[in-house]
């Protein structure tokens, strides 16, 4: 049965069309230039989203359908009624954490507590312009009444100002007043006098300074005062006290700020890969050799870069800090693709014309090119499906990126091949572009003249006029070296042991995953941020949000079975590992009943008992009392106060101090409240950036299997052997387990950015196993050693060009200062680590044991015919066989034109054949093989000798290798 009847279709047609393009390359390549040119204006409209909210969490997050329920229905007012904990959302702040520099480490001391007082009244002061006027902080700050709100400046005022009788207590401290305050959100790592709640030292101390954001001049001008705070930060220092910073749009103005800092790395990573690709593509032959096209490879990837980032600009896509990691990307792949095309071009016949080269080269690396752009641009299609906004821009540019980088290879980089092809048709210098002697004709110049000023287009060309093309060093050590030694039973046996414990490890790493990005990971590692929030989890992790319990439906609170299936729930929400128990909670409710059962033998009229009683002193006295009057702000009356349609009640957790906590406290929040029979909800203004948490894994799973099930039917189609399809596959779920796994060990999490790496690994895994088990099947071998080895050395050298040249692509960021970027580094690097090994050595190996038969069937024409299976005719032993050497030949001897002799390879008529200024009789000695080649071999559709069917070539190396293998 034949299975590759739509890879003939491409080749065939890609054949046509590199014929065509050789015809046309000029059109073709101001085409390309122009199109490049024309969407890389797109970039005038650069547009950069730095928000952490709209990058990193996810669009259908639960936590934002929580948010909008509380702004509707418990809205706040920053100018008179604000509260720190009622935040709806995280607001506008600057934020500071003082620590000691004296030598006990206390900022309890005097002299600590005298510095503190000193600051914030200097942070109080700071000043912005706007419009010729100058804001202070007082002019817009938060406040409750007319007084502004810092947090922590009440207990500072008391922690100063009080005497040896006072005691500062923990977690709440009494003030003077009457009042109490929170003091485990100002005090750091407190410790406590034996048996009781007095402080005795602490670590830190945490001032908030609140901004107000009702209205949109407000929230630019506490916008332009932060800046104002922040330029002041920078230069404050202090012989007393140390102080780390944040506001909070410090991550945003960092996330943007990692962009131009990641610049530098590309021009670094640019130039590696120019050299890299032009080493590649040199050869000691001045003619043959081609630097420029290495050169010409890196600049089209680069018009993709460009070309795919305005496009995208054009269309809306806002540029984010995850992008700025795509050209590094697409510059490898684009190089890889080089290298694909280069090594199809070597393959051709150099006495052929440009033309029918072109054709050769497009119907030879058609195929492989079109499978890792179908691949790679699937990969990146379904990954920008995802809810996460960062990972589906980047996915967005990459995905058009990739498209481009495709089209601009087969247009503008054919078109530049044609060129050069020309000029190598030439005999012309790499360089001059002079025509130059050959080596046996500068045989009488010096060595150096020798070396660097002569060529032979034709070399490799035999005195029949047949190519033997020459196998490059790597080529040859995997036939003659590694190919052997991998397929011995005993190192099958290690390499066996070896994948069992890889698996083993991958698998027992994906159980110990780490879910979402902690946000301090988002700024550079030098940031002043990192410093503070590294502050924030170091001392202030005992004391967790505080989370709103939310009842969102219409109560008889004055009835005390109602009452008491409140203080049931709010009891299920206390008694967590996560909170704290009842003395930390916030009620309303248990304040109101606890108020009246106080004060109902002393204020007249005071009770709960009925309906009217209960709602009517609810609003006053005890909502008009100083002590009580926030909790206004959690009761929502209806219009005439004779019903209470939703209130709410808080819950502290504790030791939230990293992300598993933090998932886990979420999810065990929400689901108590999906359990209650009353209409319940929770909410805290972190659970919309916890969301990202529990979007993940779903989101990654999701995309893994429809990805991997696209591929399948992608390998399907593309490579001609169902079987191939099983194989791949199963290298996909391998790859990926191991990426998933080891990532965990190199400190690694399942988070946003890794998510587009387990992407893309699809997209390479298809690319490093596809080729490889095609190679195998298509071997026509009975000896499953001897066909691996064939697979081996025909893709050994591919496989390593294009691992390292992804590697050198991507290299530069694994110094760069952020972990966005460091972990694009390590997990696409561990792609291409484990994607190679798994095409070089563990799918050989496997493929040995349990590989397929081969899909090639055995030519059924007469016996004479036939190739015997051990012989290679016209070859020499240790030379696989090309496609283009498809007959013996002897049989041209005497079926010549008349007027020629087939020339010897030293001969002046072979010289004067092969030099350009003489193509006429080439021309006309290679259409009369081209002639009795097609009589002899049936090949009704191959233009030339050297231009017949390539898997015709596979089967005579794959043959060859066989003889080679079982001497």
């Amino acid at each position: 049965m034949t299975f590759d009847c739509i890879e003939k279709i491409i080749r065939r047609l890609f054949g046509q069309y590199g014929r065509f393009l050789a015809r046309h390359p000029l059109p073709f390549l101001l085409l390309s230039v122009l199109v490049a040119g024309g969407l890389g204006a797109g970039m005038y409209f650069l547009d950069t989203e730095s928000s952490v909210e709209d990058l990193y969490t996810p669009d259908n997050g639960r936590g934002k359908t929580e948010r909008a329920y509380v702004q509707q229905h418990f809205p706040t007012n920053d100018s008179t009624s604000f509260q720190a904990t009622r935040l709806i959302n995280l607001g506008r702040s600057a934020n500071v954490i003082i620590t000691s520099k004296g030598s006990d480490g206390t900022v309890l001391s005097s002299t600590t507590l005298a510095a503190i007082n000193a600051f914030n009244t200097d942070i109080k002061g700071i000043q912005t312009e706007v419009s010729g006027k100058n804001y202070s902080y007082a002019d817009l700050c938060s406040k409750w009444g007319t007084q502004c709100q810092v947090g922590g400046e009440d207990f500072l005022d008391f922690a100063v100002r009080k005497n040896d009788s006072m005691a500062i207590s923990y977690p709440r401290t009494d003030l003077s007043d009457g009042s109490v305050v929170f003091s485990a959100g100002t005090l750091g790592s407190p410790t406590l006098k034996t048996g009781t709640d007095d402080v005795q030292t602490a670590k830190s101390f945490r001032l908030d300074y609140f901004l107000r954001t009702d209205s949109p001049s407000d929230e630019k001008l506490s916008e332009k005062w932060e800046l104002a705070f922040l330029s002041y930060m920078e230069k404050y220092k202090s012989n007393f006290i140390n102080v780390c910073y944040s506001t909070s749009e410090a991550l945003q103005a960092e996330l943007a700020a990692l962009t131009t800092r990641v610049i530098p790395l590309f021009s670094i990573t640019f130039t590696v890969l120019i050299t890299f690709s032009v080493l590649s593509c040199m050869m000691l032959d001045m003619v043959r050799t081609k630097p420029w096209l290495g050169m010409l490879g890196v600049l089209s990837a680069g018009m993709a870069i460009v070309a795919s980032m305005g496009l995208c600009l054009y269309c809306g896509v806002k540029f984010n800090s995850v992008v700025a990691s795509m050209p590094f990307l697409a510059l490898g792949i684009g190089v890889d693709d080089l290298f694909v095309m280069l090594a199809a071009w070597r393959k051709t016949h150099p006495g052929g014309s440009v033309e029918e080269r072109m054709g050769e080269t497009y119907a030879e690396a058609a195929v492989s090119i079109t499978i890792t752009t179908v691949t790679d641009g699937l990969a990146f299609g379904i990954g920008a499906i995802t809810p996460i906004p960062a990972v589906r821009a980047f996915c967005i540019f990459t995905l058009a990126a990739v498209v481009f980088d495709y089209l601009f290879q087969i247009t503008f980089f054919g078109a530049c091949m044609v060129y050069i092809g020309h000029r190598e048709k030439g005999n012309r210098h790499a360089t001059t572009c002079m025509r130059v002697p050959t080596p046996d004709e500068a045989k009488d110049r010096s060595g150096c003249f020798r070396a660097m000023c002569t060529g032979n287009a034709m070399a490799g060309v035999d005195g029949n006029g047949e190519y033997h093309g020459s196998d490059h060093a790597v080529m040859v050590f995997f036939r003659k070296h590694f190919g052997p030694f991998i397929t011995k039973w005993w190192v099958k046996a290690i390499v066996l042991l070896i994948y069992g414990a890889y698996l083993g490890c991958a698998i027992w790493g994906c159980t110990q995953v780490r879910q979402g990005i902690r946000l301090s990971r988002l700024a550079a590692d030098d940031s002043y941020v990192v410093d503070f929030y590294n502050k924030q989890d170091q001392y202030y992790g005992e004391y967790g949000p505080r989370v709103a319990v939310i009842i969102a439906q219409p109560l008889n609170y004055w009835e005390q079975s109602t009452r008491d299936q409140v203080e049931k729930l709010l009891a299920k929400f206390e008694g967590t590992d996560f909170t704290f128990g009842k003395t930390e909670s916030e009620s309303w409710l248990r304040d109101y009943l606890a108020f009246v059962s106080q004060y109902s033998g002393v204020i007249p009229g005071l009770s709960a008992a009925t309906k009217s009683s209960f709602l009517s002193n609810l609003s006053d006295p005890f909502l008009k009392n100083a002590a009580f009057e926030r909790y206004a702000q959690d009761i929502e009356f209806n219009g005439d106060k004779s019903a209470i349609m939703s209130s709410r009640f808080f819950v502290q957790t504790k030791n939230i101090d990293n992300s598993d906590r933090e998932q886990g406290m979420m999810l065990k929040m929400r689901e108590i409240a999906d359990s209650m029979s009353i209409k319940t909800m929770v909410y805290h203004p972190s659970f919309i950036f916890f969301d990202q948490y529990i979007t993940i894994l779903p989101n990654t799973l999701q995309n893994l299997g429809i990805a991997t099930a696209t591929m399948f039917v992608v390998a399907l189609v593309l490579v001609p052997h169902p079987v191939c399809s099983i194989w791949v596959t199963l290298s996909i779920a391998s790859i990926c387990t191991g990426v998933v796994g080891y990532m965990t060990f190199w400190d690694v999490n399942l988070d946003a950015i890794s998510m587009i790496n387990i992407i893309m690994c699809i997209g390479f895994s298809v690319d490093f196993s596809a080729h490889v088990t095609y190679a195998f099947v298509s071997c026509e071998d009975k000896n499953r050693n001897a066909r691996a080895v064939f697979a081996l050395y025909s893709l050994g050298m591919p496989i390593l060009q294009g691992a390292l040249s992804t590697i050198l692509g991507v290299s530069a960021l694994s110094t760069s200062v952020s972990y966005i970027f460091r972990t694009f580094f390590k997990t696409m690097f561990l792609v291409i680590l484990l994607g190679a090994l798994h095409g070089l050595v563990i799918l050989p190996v496997v493929l040995t044991l349990l590989g397929p038969p081969c899909c090639q069937k055995r030519d059924k024409g007469s016996k004479a015919d036939r190739v015997d299976p051990q012989v290679n005719p016209g070859q020499p032993k240790d030379t696989p066989n090309h496609h283009h050497n498809r007959e013996p030949p002897q049989q041209y001897s005497n079926q010549q034109p008349q007027g020629f002799d087939i020339p010897s390879y030293h001969s002046p008529q072979y010289m004067e054949a092969s030099n350009p200024l003489n193509d006429t009789k080439m021309s006309t000695y290679l259409q009369h093989l081209n002639a009795t080649g097609r009589r002899a071999s049936g090949a009704r559709d191959s233009p030339s000798p050297h231009s017949g069917d390539p898997s015709h070539g596979q089967m005579q190396a794959c043959k060859e290798v066989s003889v080679v293998f079982r001497k």
